[in-house]
Order: structure tokens, then sequence, then C-alpha cells
């Protein structure tokens, strides 16, 4: 698509299940991508020798048209001199924060299914307090610095987070010879972290069903069904209309979103179908929950913490909602490796015609032990669904 690029038209750019592309035809080279997510990516491709290349200008909003405009020209400009812009910008750019993309791009997104949270946590809590310092200048103290005002607000289990990605981080920059140590190197984890194995009751899961029928979309059906099939948080809430075959009343996970890296079946039993039934379906919009239209539902921890205070229960997160479903499966005598496969854990090395095997292995147990499971959560209390149905609406 070729179009005079403006404040206005960027606006008006909406996310589409493709990622799709917009050339300024005011500046030849210069150009917008819009991603799946509603991400906004300026760019400027160029020839260098006999190669064509791309070379990201900046996210929008965070940088403006005009200036992502005026980084392209000069761009090409030095092409024009026979200087390529991206290794210039390598050569001069050691902020913290160019670095630290580098580090999401080039190693985080390739090799960790979880990067868009290890980016989500660098944005956050690195790049806000470093930005625009030289990367090469970061000392211990800064880094005890950070850790510490985690603890002292309470965010023991972040602190370690903060830790585990800046000693990922800096080791990535010693292999690659930005620095010659890293600060993190001598430090240790703010805290000790202990197994959860925090299993919600009987009268809790009634408690939370009771409270979630009240709850608009999205977390009203949101928190049903991770209960209901017992999936991942990023799973569920990453779930797509175009991942779910109600016909045929299963989910399938996509292998780039499981985390054992395989394709996964969930079986969709009726609880877990009213619940969808329950959800509304927006023109252009492939999510299950989103809370914009444009990316995945967001607004986990206030939604959490709404969810204590109405139904009066605490001490649990959403990855807790995870651990009735086997429990309570096992409660009911479905045997454990039918239970494994439910929850997509494997062992050993599946691959070939077995790995295709594998995918629908016990299919028929898990459907049936997933129907269990439904009936037990309907048996808990009320019918949640027939309220659900009543509280249709995006919260955007």
């Amino acid at each position: 698509m070729r179009k005079a690029l403006s404040v206005k038209a960027i606006e008006a750019f909406k996310p589409k299940v493709k990622r799709y592309e917009v050339h300024d035809i005011l500046c030849p080279g210069f150009s917008l991508r819009v991603f799946p997510t509603g991400r906004k990516v300026f760019s400027v491709k160029y020839r260098y020798g006999l190669t064509q290349r791309r070379l990201p200008i900046g996210v929008h909003p965070r940088i403006s048209l005009a200036e992502a405009r005026n980084k392209a020209i000069e761009a090409l400009r030095l092409v024009d001199e026979g200087i390529d812009p991206a290794a210039r910008r390598r050569q001069l750019s050691m902020t913290f924060e160019s670095v630290c993309a580098d580090f999401i791009r080039q190693y985080a997104r390739p090799r960790n299914r979880s990067w868009r949270e290890a980016e989500r946590i660098m944005d956050r809590e690195f790049v806000s307090v470093f930005g625009q310092r030289d990367i090469r200048e970061i000392k211990r103290h800064d880094i005890i610095e950070l850790m510490d005002g985690a603890m002292d607000r309470g965010a023991s289990y972040q602190a370690n987070r903060i830790h585990a990605h800046l000693r990922k981080l800096f080791n990535w920059c010693m292999e690659r010879g930005i620095i010659e140590t890293s600060p993190v190197a001598g430090t240790k984890p703010p805290t000790r972290e202990q197994p959860r194995d925090r299993v919600l009751t009987d009268d809790e899961i009634r408690a939370v069903l009771r409270a979630c029928a009240k709850e608009p979309y999205p977390f009203g059906q949101f928190v049903p069904l991770l209960l209901a099939t017992g999936q991942r948080r990023g799973e569920v809430s990453q779930m797509k209309w175009s991942q779910v075959d109600l016909d045929a009343k299963q989910w399938v996970i996509p292998a780039e979103l499981a985390k054992n890296g395989k394709p996964h079946v969930v079986p969709l039993n009726d609880f877990a179908l009213r619940m969808l039934a329950a959800v509304p379906r927006f023109e252009d919009c492939d999510w299950v929950f989103t809370t914009t239209r444009r990316s995945p539902i967001s607004g986990f921890s206030k939604a959490l913490r709404h969810i204590h205070d109405q139904s009066e229960t605490s001490g649990w997160r959403f990855h807790d909602l995870r651990r009735p479903a086997p429990t309570g499966m096992a409660g009911l005598g479905v045997l454990p490796h039918v239970v494994e496969k439910i929850l997509n854990h494997t062992s050993g090395i599946v691959s070939g015609i077995a790995a295709v095997y594998n995918l629908f292995q016990y299919q028929a147990e898990r459907r049936e032990a997933l129907g269990k499971w439904g009936d037990f959560l309907d048996g808990l209390g009320e019918c949640t669904a027939k309220k659900s149905m009543d509280k249709r609406g995006c919260g955007c």
C-alpha cells in the first residue's frame, strides 16, 4: 500500500490478522509496518551494494512521524555517501535502550517463546531507568539499586526477574564484545523463591466462579476458562478464534505458543464452550480475549485484585488456577498419564510420524476427563454462563 503518511492516517491504520506495510510516497523507502498486535513500526529500506536492507527507525508513538521521516532521510543520505546506516548505528549507538532492543531482536525473540514478557519487563524496569545512558557505564551499584527498589515496593518476585533478565542481557553483551565484564557478576537474586503449591479449595473455586459471573468481559469469561481447560495463563490469554473449532469442540494451541514447542489439542468441555459462547466477537479481531481489539488481554494485576476482593479469597495468582484441574481430575479417578497429556507435559523427544500420533494421543480419554472436570465445576454452584452472557461488552 502506498500513501502519504500523516499523523491522522497513522492513527487510522487498524491491525489486521496479518502484518501489512504502508509505503510513504513523500519519502521513497520510508514505511510503516502495522502488526496484528497493533504495534506500528517505522523503517526505511535501502540498497547497499548488491543487498537490499531494512533499518528499523522506531515505534509509533514513541517516535513522531516527523522525527522518523527525518531519520529515514538521514539514513538515505548516508547511503548516497557510500556509508551503510545500519553499520553506522552499530558503531555509535551504545545506549542502554538501543542495546536492549538489539538483545530482544537478536537473542530473546528467536530463543524464548515468552520474549514479549521479557521485553515488557525490560521496558518498564530497565529502559525507563537507564534509557539513554551508555550501557558500558552501568555499574554494579546501579544493578543493586534497581533490585533494592523492587524489594522496597514489596515486589520480591519481580526483583528476582530483574536479576535474571539483567544477567542474560549483560552476558550477551560480553559475548558480543560490547562490555568486558558484567556488572551483574557477583550478585545474587534478592530472595530465595519457594515453589508454589497453592491449590484453591472447592469453596474458593465456587467463590471465584460466582465473582466472575458478575464480571464483564473479558475477565468474566477468561478466569473460568483457565479453570475449565487447565492450560497456562499465557496460552489462554493469547487464544485466537482461528485456533478454536466449536463444531469439533476443541482448541489447538500452536507450537510457537506452547511451552514445550509442540502443538497441543485441548478438548473443550461444555463448561468451556458456554464461556466461549458468552465472549463477544469483534470485526477484524482474531483475539478471543482483548481489551483493545488490537492485542491480547492485559491488566491482569488490577483484575486479580478485583476478583480477590469480590470473591473474598486471597493468596492465589492466575497461574494457580491451572492447578485445580489436575488435582480435581485425579480425585475423579482420571489416570495420571491422561492428566499429563491434558497439561501438555512431555518427556523425551518425539518427532516425525510419532509426533503426529502424539498430538492426538489419548484424545478420547482427555475429552472424557475434561468432561468430568467441567461437570464438577458446574456442580460447585450455579452455572456462571447465564450471568456472564448478560455482561458482554469490551472494556475498550
